[in-house]
């Protein structure tokens, strides 16, 4: 039954000869087919659909918090590369629809839902929010829209109220506890913006939180969704950015060796070819055979950033194996829904987001992307 399932998948959906000869595309072909694979993905309601399953034959329900990824993105090429959002959205104003849409899930206590589907009747989640936190700060310093800002500090205002003593949050949240230093990078983005110090001080006790996380392997521990799971590169690069982000902002050098400790761990695993295993343990093992291309894309925009900062050039031929690997396995296919667009895991039935082509995938593809184009460019 499971062949017979693979068997019809790879003849609807995809081109696998296509995966051995996908280098022909330059660059900038392989970000418009992102990109293009995004608006396929944008709902008649509103949002961008969280994934498009190959299994089901159907787009899932929006996701705010994914969709809030994708603003941050699309904000980045207006700014940086707009004649790239014009050639696919023409003068649709896609960043403006995006945002009045995420206000629309907001609830009347301040926090954004966590997850996609029954908005009004979901538990919010720490993490969700502070992804719809960076997005709408991100938006207002453009905008200076005054409702755009007081959703953000509705949001953050409940977030300091579910943050415990010693900075983590531990209700509304899966076991990735040290993930949710993404939350609190986005927290001090906001405390910076508007000179508020309790948005500050709240981040960097969580910041300070996941380091102690960290074990004598430089593995940020508790970092699963679920506690007895591996965690995945996926949310192994969410701790590991969240931290770095946090670290620019603050100008906290020791934070960004940190980082680099832990991203060594990387440079040494990443096979030549770009593959990395799609689960690691607390000693940075693994026994799987899949690859979690969101970790690869994840872990990529970290070297770059790494790169930047530091300058050691290993950081840079890391992030450009990781993302070479995801170029070779972006999809090629007759099928809209999936042409373009990045699956969970590769194989497409590997341990992350299986058959899945999810909307944060593809976000990831494009940040790092465009990190590799900018640093080609400065080559030339």
């Amino acid at each position: 039954m499971i062949k017979r399932l693979i068997s019809h998948i790879r003849l609807r959906y995809l081109n696998l000869l296509s995966q051995s000869t996908a280098e022909n595309f330059s660059d900038e072909q392989r970000l418009l087919m992102a990109l293009e694979w995004f608006k396929q993905s944008l709902l008649p309601t509103g949002g961008s659909a969280a994934k498009y399953s190959m299994m089901f034959n159907k787009w899932l329900p929006a996701y705010p918090e994914t969709t809030a990824f994708w603003i941050n993105t699309l904000i980045y090429l207006k700014n940086n590369k707009p004649e790239l959002l014009q050639e696919v959205f023409n003068e649709r104003p896609i960043v403006e629809e995006l945002i009045q849409w995420l206000l629309t899930t907001q609830r009347k206590d301040g926090t954004f839902p966590g997850s996609y589907g029954d908005f009004k009747n979901q538990p919010p989640k720490v993490f969700n929010n502070g992804q719809i936190i960076m997005a709408l700060t991100d938006y207002y310093q453009q905008s200076q829209k005054k409702e755009v800002i007081q959703a953000a500090i509705q949001s953050a205002d409940w977030l300091l109220k579910v943050q415990d003593s010693d900075g983590a949050w531990r209700e509304f949240t899966l076991h990735q506890l040290s993930s949710n230093t993404r939350t609190a990078w986005a927290l001090i983005k906001l405390g910076q913006h508007l000179n508020e110090s309790k948005y500050i001080s709240a981040g960097i006790n969580n910041i300070n939180f996941a380091i102690k996380q960290t074990n004598k392997h430089d593995y940020f521990c508790d970092n699963g969704f679920d506690e007895n799971e591996i965690p995945t590169t996926h949310t192994i690069g969410y701790a590991l950015r969240g931290v770095l982000g946090s670290a620019i902002d603050l100008q906290k050098q020791e934070w960004i060796e940190i980082v680099e400790r832990s991203y060594k761990h990387i440079v040494a695993l990443t096979k030549q070819n770009g593959f990395l295993a799609g689960e690691l343990d607390e000693e940075w093992t693994s026994d799987n055979a899949f690859c979690c291309l969101t970790g690869n894309c994840q872990l990529s925009v970290i070297g770059y950033i790494l790169y930047e900062q530091t300058g050691e050039t290993q950081y840079i031929e890391t992030a450009d194996r990781l993302l070479e690997y995801v170029k070779s396995k972006q999809l090629i296919s007759h099928s809209p829904m999936v042409n373009g667009g990045i699956s969970g895991s590769w194989p497409v039935n590997g341990g992350y987001s299986a058959y899945d082509v999810p909307n944060w995938a593809s976000k990831f593809f494009a940040d790092a992307m465009l990190l590799q184009m900018k640093h080609k460019t400065k080559k030339q």
